[in-house]
């Protein structure tokens, strides 16, 4: 029974490292590829692309979100990388675990961008299909460590003990009520204050505007008062 297992921990320990292997020549792969795309201005696109190539325009369409997705995906097989370098030569399955699933959420946005741009550029199929295998051999290399957790949180949900139909209305019925009240008491100091501050802001008002009033009325000179007085 033990060399069994022993069997099935070292079948288990081979796979890892052959999927930490694949991780780290899809990162490389990736960071190359587009570390060189976004340095020589999508170069790689105006190459696989004649329809593109034609008009700078229709290159330029989606000019920021490519950059922003190069961007990201640098991120991502970087922290790719990190985590194949940390399970091969640290041996720490831990922070091996903790870049993959950190690459694999910044890997996301440029995994739709250029799964939407495909039929536009047809060299975002090649970044769709390395990010696709870079999230495919994570889940993979994250498999078996997955399956404890999922075990561990389903005994312990098992463990939950559930409100019952009456205590369940009976809880429902406090929190409305409380609603309820709260929101009567915001009503009531909001009549209360009102009268009040209404109050305070006109006359805030009409101090302000008076003056401004006053200043407006235009002054009639000496000249214009003695020609008024003659045709009087």
């Amino acid at each position: 029974m033990a060399n069994v297992q022993e069997m099935k921990a070292e079948k288990a320990a081979k796979t890892l490292r052959l999927l930490t292997i694949l991780l780290l020549i899809v990162g490389i792969v990736t960071l190359a590829v587009t570390v060189y795309d976004l340095a020589s201005g999508s170069s790689l696109l105006k190459l696989f692309d004649a329809q593109a190539a034609e008009t700078e325009a229709a290159v330029d369409t989606n000019h920021g979100g490519l950059i922003v997705a190069s961007v990201l995906l640098i991120v991502a097989a970087v922290l790719l990388i990190v985590a194949a370098v940390m399970q091969i030569w640290k041996k720490n399955y831990r922070a091996f675990q903790s870049a993959l699933i950190a690459s694999i959420i910044f890997a996301l946005f440029p995994l739709i961008f250029f799964a939407v741009n495909i039929g536009a550029h047809l060299f975002a199929l090649i970044y769709t299909v390395l990010i696709l295998a870079a999230i495919v051999l994570a889940i993979f290399a994250m498999k078996s460590r997955w399956q404890v957790y999922i075990k561990e949180m389903t005994g312990e949900v098992k463990k939950l003990t559930w409100l019952s139909a009456k205590e369940l209305v009976k809880a429902t019925a406090v929190v409305i009520v409380f609603v309820l009240a709260f929101a009567l008491l915001i009503y009531v100091l909001d009549l209360i204050f009102y009268t009040p501050v209404s109050a305070l802001l006109q006359a805030d008002t009409t101090s302000t505007v008076a003056p401004a009033e006053e200043q407006a009325q235009p002054e009639t000179t000496d000249g214009e008062d003695d020609s008024a007085e003659n045709n009087g």
